[in-house]
């Protein structure tokens, strides 16, 4: 097992890239708070859209490193009594983006006025990123919590 990286050191990895993840969403967090105070411009709508499209760029490649970067197989190896809580998180995957991208489509085609609908519409699509992203850690610190048990 010396060539590959332990559980932990992929942990490790996937929480920096958690961090990146909420860096794009404070980016947006900022720009909803300017359309919602009223400005009629057109501009902060695009600029939303550009965001959008950069952080489900980024949630791709975080998506792909954790179910083809082997994370998601090694807590199936660890935990296989998890295995539909594994199986429904890899299939969020899939559905985020594809809210992601509805989003991304308003903000690009909308008008300032219409900031509401896709704030409420990000809203949930926080709170299901976040209940996500609680379910892996839990998964992660279980299975990190096991791991010299199932190398002994």
């Amino acid at each position: 097992m010396t060539g590959s990286p332990t559980l932990e050191q992929r942990s490790q990895d996937i929480l920096e890239e958690h961090r990146q993840i909420h860096f794009y969403l404070d980016q947006m967090e900022v720009t909803l708070v300017e359309l919602r105070s009223g400005t009629p411009d057109e501009e902060p709508m695009r600029r939303l859209a550009a965001q959008i499209e950069g952080l489900k760029e980024r949630l791709v490649e975080h998506h792909k490193t954790e179910e083809s970067g082997g994370l998601f197989q090694a807590l199936l190896e660890i935990m296989p009594e998890r295995r539909v809580e594994i199986s429904r998180l890899i299939n969020e995957h899939d559905k985020m983006i594809e809210v992601l991208e509805m989003a991304r489509i308003h903000a690009q085609c909308g008008e300032a006025g219409e900031a509401d609908a896709l704030s409420v519409d990000l809203n949930r699509f926080l709170e299901m990123f976040r209940n996500h992203e609680r379910s892996e850690d839990h998964l992660l610190q279980e299975a990190i919590n096991r791991e010299p048990e199932s190398m002994a």
